[in-house]
This record gives structure tokens, C-alpha cells and sequence, in this order.
């Protein structure tokens, strides 16, 4: 479906990349008179009597009659309402895999690449197996390398790319990932240098890594799960949770955790929806 629609319909790049779409975001809300509060982050939503009373921030409490919470709706359980009664069915529900993101900045053009790359694996199934069984990083990675500058060459320095270079590995469950992802980048390398016939360690100029634990801290999905729920099952997509809570009055949700589902433009249905909810 996707192939389909890049190719035969088109489809839209946001300029400045997807982050200029949170920047529009932001500044229309702050135009109708949305008012942000950074680096104030939420300690615990507050419910009385199955319904919502507000939130608690470092700075004290703060009263809201709805409260719609974008963490993980795992976490936003466990740790915003430790005393709530949980949709135990739905919480316990398998997580998805994650990934590890190497951000590399790459001293070279590339004429055979474009703006999506895929190297896939000789061995499908067992890179799933080694990422859903054994819950380690397969020895012959299927590599998505996304290069903006191929679209927008003022995304990196003339003569020069950037590099997105994914790989599917499973969520934290206390892996080595220090060890794991050292592996990974040098098979990796390996494998992307034997494909473009270049030593390409030695075109990298700088280099940032996301790994699980990182996902997990920095956005608060549990486990470092990208995708919330497994979809491993045809019934996934029934089972996610609704983007409002049937026990607390005022509690919504919304985001890749819950209904409808991961990737951005589905976070941002799932945003639309919860609105049309809040009454």
C-alpha cells in the first residue's frame, strides 16, 4: 500500500522534516490560546471518586476537569495512576519490537542511494526469530537507511549525506544492549561496505545512537517498544486501548499505544479522535 501511494499518487514532505510538523502544531495551538508548560513533566494524574480531579507537577497540584494523557498508556497506568484499576487484559498484552538508529553523518554522496534504502536480510525468518524468540540483534540485519539530503541537500554539509540507518531488534527486557549494539554496528558496517563495494567506516564524520533504553527513557514507551502493542495477532488492531478510559470520567488517551494505532500519521488521527471525544 505504501509503495502504491508514494509512487502512483504521490505523497506530501514536510519541509524541515517531521519535527516542523510538531513546530506547526505547537505554534497554531499557542495562536488559539494553548498554554505550554515545558520541563514540568506530570508526576501523577490525579482521579477521585472515577473521576478526574487533575495532575500533580513538582510545582504542586493543578486542577482539570479532563485530563488526556499522550505517555504510553502502559505507563500512563503504572506510573501516573498506581491506584487505579488497570485494564489488566490490556496491559498484559505482548510489546512490540524496538530499534537501534544510528544517526550518522557520512563525508560522501552516494549516486546508487536515494531517499529510502533497504538491504534486507538472507535470512528473514531467522532475523525474526532472533528478535522475537531469542530477543537478541540477528548477524544479518535487514538495514532501512533513510537520506534526507537526497530530497533536501541543505540537510547535510555539500558533498556530504545524512544517514538514518534502522535496524528491527526486540524491546528492553534487560539485555546487554552496550554489547549488543557494538555488535550490531560492526555487522552493520560489514554488510553495508560489502553492498556498496566501500570501506564505509571511514567516510563517517559523526554519529548519534538510539537503542531501547534510550526509547524508553526519552519517550516514555514502555519497554522501548516503538510499535506499543505487538501486532502479532489479526485481532491486535480490536485490542488496543480506546482513547478514553471507561472507569474515569475526564481520562482520555491518545498516540501510537491506543487507538488506532503506531506511526505518525496515525498519532496524529489518534489526536483528532480523543478531541472529538472530550465533551
Amino acid at each position: 500500500m505504501i509503495p502504491h501511494l508514494e509512487i502512483i499518487e504521490g505523497a506530501y514532505y514536510p519541509h524541515g522534516g517531521m519535527y516542523s510538523i510538531t513546530e506547526s502544531l505547537v505554534q497554531l495551538a499557542k495562536e488559539i490560546g494553548v498554554e505550554f508548560k515545558f520541563s514540568s513533566p506530570v508526576r501523577e494524574i490525579i482521579a477521585e471518586n472515577k473521576k478526574i480531579k487533575g495532575i500533580r507537577t513538582d510545582a504542586g497540584i493543578e486542577n482539570f476537569d479532563v485530563v488526556i494523557s499522550n505517555m504510553d498508556v502502559y505507563n500512563s497506568y503504572l506510573k501516573l495512576m498506581p491506584n487505579v484499576k488497570k485494564p489488566e487484559k490490556t496491559l498484559s498484552q505482548p510489546k512490540s519490537s524496538s530499534a537501534v538508529i544510528f544517526y550518522w553523518g557520512i563525508k560522501k554522496e552516494f549516486e546508487k542511494l536515494g531517499l529510502h534504502n533497504i538491504f534486507f536480510s538472507e535470512n528473514y525468518p531467522e532475523e525474526f526469530n532472533s528478535i522475537f524468540e531469542k530477543k537478541s540483534i540477528y548477524n544479518d540485519p535487514t538495514i532501512y537507511i533513510n537520506i534526507t539530503s537526497k530530497h533536501t541537500p541543505t540537510d547535510a554539509p555539500a558533498g556530504s549525506e545524512n544517514w538514518f540507518t534502522m535496524i528491527n531488534v526486540p524491546n528492553n527486557s534487560g539485555q546487554d544492549w552496550d554489547a549488543l549494539v557494538a555488535e550490531a554496528r560492526k555487522n552493520m558496517i560489514k554488510k553495508i561496505s560489502r553492498i556498496l563495494k566501500i570501506n564505509i567506516e571511514e567516510y563517517i564524520q559523526c554519529e548519534m545512537i538510539l537503542d531501547p533504553r534510550l526509547v524508553e527513557s526519552r519517550t516514555s514507551s514502555a519497554f522501548g517498544a516503538i510499535y506499543g502493542n505487538a501486532s502479532n495477532n489479526k485481532f491486535s488492531a480490536f485490542l488496543r486501548h480506546a482513547n478514553f478510559s471507561k472507569e474515569i470520567k475526564g481520562l482520555y488517551f491518545c498516540g501510537g499505544s491506543v487507538h488506532p494505532g503506531p506511526s505518525i500519521p496515525l498519532c496524529l488521527l489518534s489526536a483528532k479522535i480523543t478531541v472529538g471525544l472530550v465533551k
